[in-house]
């Protein structure tokens, strides 16, 4: 359901927050909420339910999206409770003296915090597994073994929204973290514009990369969400015009070795988009093909995540998921000439492909070539490195250029979820989610 239904129908009168609340924890209460969330706010979530219902009721003035739940990614702070960023080794952490600062919005804004999602440990993987708390899983495949993978890192926040668990998600993306789980689960998730977003309570992993961003069931619930966490009232923004609208297939190592299902689903979507009069081109981007940017043992996300680690790993590293404890390390032996060159070269680029993709609208892309991964298959740190980087190959792309890039998911019904990426300028992220409102449900087969 669309937040602009639900806040219609409380402020109607025909929908109660606690019903709506008590609908969420129904969800929860399941194998599936388990894995999804690292706490419940049940108590809490209903007291503040029947507060609002209330108010409402005499007629006091409320928020406009009082009532409607929101579930965090647990790496924000959350007022009164301990930030574990998805990890054991902070659990002797101080509680968060106030809410991160896009947190501290969207609750003055109305909503309700329902739970702290689960999520890769520090953010630092592409599948979403986590062996303190459990393997989130995708709703595809969930019969088949141990299921398979929601994507990471948000993957408790992506499957709160498909599982309807919550109305509403936030995460954060370095590499893909919120468009990748999108895609494995089937719903809509963006990445911003780095800078757009205040970071203040937020557990970092690369400051040169990270950036929150919503996730929720369509673009038009993303640009309510991306409004409240920069600070604005919830607008949406009124659909770009199909018709003739420019977009560009950056066609070489982003489209090759594709999950059949992937390509099947991608290509049928882009068909529909230029049946529907969207002017498609075929492009060529050399720097990237020469680069290949995103995955690289070495980068500037490497050294920031193993500085930001290094001490605590020193004391702690038992503590860690191996996994994540070897990526984290690998950053360890960049040396400082290395990075400022990195950083140098991300510069060049960005321009580079600016140059080139200037007479465009937007991208289009395959979120992630992958589909959801058996979960049954993914054991040893060589096969979940490997794993990892497949699933983030594309996403990581729209970190390095900080460009603000959003997932729709472009299945068939029934079929394995696949998202389609559209990717703007920087800068440029309530233009890329107008184009969105335009394409979505072309993308998704509705028009």
């Amino acid at each position: 359901m669309l937040i602009s239904d639900i806040a219609a129908g409380l402020a109607a009168g025909t929908l109660a927050a606690r019903d709506h609340v008590e609908s969420c924890l129904a969800a929860i209460d399941s194998e599936d909420g388990a894995r999804a969330f690292i706490t419940v706010n049940d108590a809490a979530a209903r007291a503040e339910a029947d507060r609002i219902d209330a108010l409402r009721a005499a007629g006091a003035t409320l928020p406009p999206f009082a009532g409607i739940t929101l579930s965090v990614k647990d790496l924000f702070d959350i007022t009164g409770e301990v930030t574990r960023a998805g990890s054991r080794v902070l659990d002797d952490a101080a509680p968060a003296g106030r809410d991160a600062t896009v947190v501290a919005r969207l609750r003055a804004a109305g909503f309700i915090i329902i739970g702290r999602t689960n999520m890769t440990e520090f953010a630092y993987s592409g599948l979403g597994m986590n062996p303190h708390y459990g393997d989130p899983r995708s709703p595809y495949g969930r019969d088949d073994g141990d299921g398979r993978i929601a994507g990471g890192s948000s993957s408790g926040s992506a499957v709160s929204i498909a599982d309807g668990m919550a109305a509403a998600t936030i995460g954060t993306d370095t590499g893909g973290s919120t468009r990748a789980p999108a895609a494995l689960c089937g719903i809509v998730g963006m990445k911003p514009t780095a800078r757009r977003m205040p970071s203040a309570g937020v557990y970092p992993l690369s400051t040169s990369f990270d950036a929150t961003g919503p996730m929720a069931t369509s673009a038009e619930c993303c640009a309510i969400l991306d409004d409240l966490m920069t600070g604005g009232e919830g607008r949406i923004e009124a659909a770009f015009p199909l018709a003739g609208l420019r977009l560009a297939l950056p066609r070489g190592y982003l489209f090759d070795e594709l999950d059949p299902q992937v390509a099947t689903a991608f290509d049928a979507a882009i068909d529909r988009l230029s049946a529907a009069g969207a002017r498609i081109t075929d492009i060529s981007l050399d720097i990237l093909e020469e680069l290949r940017p995103a995955n690289r043992p070495k980068s500037i996300v490497s050294a920031e995540a193993h500085e930001m680690h290094r001490a605590m790993m020193a004391s702690r590293r038992d503590g860690y998921d191996p996994y994540v404890a070897a990526r984290l390390s690998a950053g360890g032996d960049i040396s400082a000439a290395d990075f400022i060159a990195m950083k140098r070269e991300r510069a060049q680029t960005c321009a580079a492909v600016q140059a080139v993709t200037r007479p465009y609208d937007a991208l289009l892309l395959p979120t992630s070539p992958a589909i959801p991964i058996p979960i049954d298959g993914l054991r040893g740190i060589e096969t979940l490195m490997k794993a990892s980087a497949r699933v983030l190959r594309n996403t990581a792309l729209s970190n390095y250029l900080d460009r603000p890039t959003i997932s729709l998911p472009c299945h068939a019904p029934g079929a394995p979820p696949v998202g389609l990426s559209v990717m703007g300028s920087r800068g440029h992220d309530r233009r890329l989610l107008a184009i969105a409102a335009g394409i979505e449900d072309v993308v998704k087969g509705r028009a």
